[in-house]
């Protein structure tokens, strides 16, 4: 599966938002509008699997606490679906063994509530040079 084009500017890209919390999904929709970018939205990793966004997603901005199956478990299914899809984790409750397996995966894994600003510019620096 392809993702949308290279020569796409990174603020025109398609970002999915895997977030089982309206409030959390609807704020990062919203700074994601800001910003310019496209996005798609999901409260569990099983739709975004299915969906349409998933061939057209430039990156996914995921939980860790999904219900049913977990950040790093979507992580790894979009890895054999989609080994191209950089995967940037969220997480209110990241303990140190979270943090060194989302290290040990090379995907960044930034604190609930997310700094819009530290956001931002991971996501264009993913969109444009890869994973951190």
């Amino acid at each position: 599966m392809m993702s949308e084009g290279e020569n796409t500017p990174p603020s025109h890209r398609t970002i999915a938002v895997v977030d089982d919390d309206l409030g959390v999904r609807a704020a990062l929709c919203n700074l994601l509008d800001s910003a310019g970018y496209r996005h798609c939205s999901f409260d569990c990793g099983e739709d975004f699997l299915t969906s349409t966004c998933l061939p057209v997603a430039a990156c996914a901005i995921v939980d860790l606490n999904l219900p049913r199956m977990s950040g790093f478990e979507l992580a790894e299914q979009l890895r054999l679906l989609r080994p191209d899809l950089p995967v940037l984790f969220i997480s209110a409750q990241a303990a140190m063994l979270q943090r060194q397996r989302a290290a040990a995966m090379g995907l960044a894994l930034l604190p609930k509530p997310v700094d819009a600003d530290t956001l931002l510019v991971l996501l264009t620096a993913t969109l444009l040079y890869g994973p951190p």
